[in-house]
């Protein structure tokens, strides 16, 4: 399954790929917005009960409730999850799996870039914090480069 998502920020379109799962919930959600005949209220796809997009800060203190609800601790650094979280992990798990697969990472970031909805891959280099997974998968490619080895002679 995909998303298409039109006319976005800076008038960008993109497709996204779904888990079923998430697909099935999204099906469920328009199926309830056309029983309750909120289609007519907005083009938005998410909308509030007032039939007004959803807007950044409910969606936060919503997150942020649901967080509490469920118990979640602040990370080592002292922070809650936010919703930008989702979209940081995503971004480190994606690097540290290419580094593992010995993939060309820097070859393959732009393609991070489009996904994330970026312009350009500098963007996108903030959700790519100094986690130490991924330092050590960088450190691991580095000590490859700097032997001039294949890999395998690097353990």
């Amino acid at each position: 399954p995909q998303l298409h998502i039109l006319e976005t920020k800076f008038h960008k379109s993109r497709i996204v790929p779904l888990h079923p799962s998430a697909a099935e919930r999204l099906r469920h959600y328009r199926e309830q917005r056309a029983r309750l005949h909120y289609d007519a209220l907005s083009d938005a796809f998410f909308i509030s009960e007032q039939g007004q997009p959803l807007r950044y800060l409910a969606l936060h203190n919503w997150f942020a409730r649901l967080c509490q609800r469920l118990a979640f601790e602040p990370t080592a650094r002292g922070r809650r999850p936010c919703l930008m979280s989702f979209r940081h992990t995503f971004a480190v798990t994606r690097v540290q799996q290419w580094y593992e697969q010995g993939r060309d990472v820097q070859a393959l970031l732009p393609h991070l870039s489009v996904y994330l909805g970026h312009v350009h891959p500098q963007e996108s280099y903030w959700y790519l914090t100094a986690v130490p997974e991924l330092l050590s998968a960088a450190a691991q490619r580095f000590q490859i480069y700097a032997i001039g080895g294949s890999g395998d002679d690097a353990e």
